[in-house]
């Protein structure tokens, strides 16, 4: 089932990012989705954060936002 993943960026950043769509993948109807994602499978798999190796490991009384919050300013 896909997700929705609402984002909100600059106008500036949002019309280059457009241009390179168009530039790489053309003016096909979901190319802003297929850039999308493959930006998002390039930026975990650079990350190599495993979320499943987690799971049960922090005893923690934190929110899983939060949870994630931490994780991700360690891996940096």
């Amino acid at each position: 089932m896909p997700e929705i993943v609402k984002v909100e960026v600059s106008a500036a950043l949002a019309k280059k990012f457009r241009r390179k769509v168009v530039e790489v993948y053309g003016y096909e109807k979901c190319s802003v989705k297929s850039a999308l994602e493959d930006l998002i499978k390039r930026f975990i798999a650079v990350r190599g954060t495993e979320w499943g190796s987690m799971k049960g490991v922090l005893k923690l009384t934190a929110n899983s936002i939060e949870l994630q919050h931490r994780a991700w300013m360690r891996s940096n």
